[in-house]
């Protein structure tokens, strides 16, 4: 039996990059996905892959700022699967490299609402229906919030803030088996290559006790199936690092 058999797994972001590939990891170890982001083609194309594992797709074009979306995803899981076992939250819309002092008031709205008001609607959305059987809410911080990263401001509030609630709801929520917890994942991604070039990229690396930067889905992927498994069921309210030891420098 494949350690996420027949599962219901909602992953926020899942267009491409740790969402794409969490979703494909899921699919490949049992669970049906319910996988949301904005574009809807790209969306489409994951569920066609995560289809040929055998499981269910259903891809839901969402908008996590919009609050009527993140009602409209939890209710098209609902009616389609009739239970909700693990919710990823993702998705985060902001933009990085930017000094406190030159942040706007658009940069702070859009990574507060989609990065830390989404998760808390969705994971109090989600509850219902998780209370009576369990289930696995993973929420994806950054390492941002931990070493007061410039140029990261909201960005690395709103994550620290997801840590912060990650861990009210393991206490409130683990008389109903539902454990909670944060994941710090260090990748390749679209933004990590906009954001370094060449020499940051090294710079990185020599960072890392294990000398490279992180594949989603070799290094990242297998980890997010596991704490969504049974296998992690006596761990809650915890931040899991899996960035190959790089924290140890901070």
């Amino acid at each position: 039996m494949k350690k996420l058999e027949n599962k219901v797994a909602i992953i926020t972001g899942a267009s491409g990059g740790l969402g794409k590939g969490t979703a494909i990891a899921y699919a490949k170890a049992g669970a049906n996905v319910v996988i949301c982001a904005r574009r809807l083609e790209k969306l489409q194309e994951v569920a066609k892959i995560c289809e040929k594992q055998g499981v269910k797709a259903l891809p839901i074009k969402c908008d996590v700022m919009v609050r009527e979306d993140l009602e409209y995803l939890i209710a098209q899981t609902v009616q389609t699967f009739g239970r909700i076992d693990i919710l990823v939250n993702n998705a985060i819309s902001t933009k990085q490299g930017v000094s406190i002092m030159d942040h706007t008031e658009e940069i702070w709205n859009n990574t507060v609402v989609s990065g830390f008001e989404a998760v808390w609607h969705l994971m109090r959305l989600s509850y219902p229906h998780m209370k009576e059987s369990g289930g696995r809410i993973i929420n994806i911080s950054s390492g941002a919030a931990l070493i007061g990263a410039p140029k990261f401001g909201v960005y690395a509030g709103v994550k620290a803030g997801v840590h912060a609630i990650t861990m009210v709801a393991a206490r409130e929520w683990g008389p109903n088996k539902i454990t909670c917890n944060s994941i710090i994942p260090i990748f390749y991604s679209d933004l990590s290559n906009k954001l370094f070039d060449e020499h940051g990229e090294q710079m990185m690396i020599d960072m890392i006790p294990l000398g490279y930067i992180g594949d989603v889905d070799e290094d990242i992927a297998p980890v997010m199936v596991f704490m969504a498994s049974d296998d992690s069921k006596y761990i809650t309210g915890q931040l899991i690092k899996v960035d190959g030891g790089g924290d140890i420098h901070f």
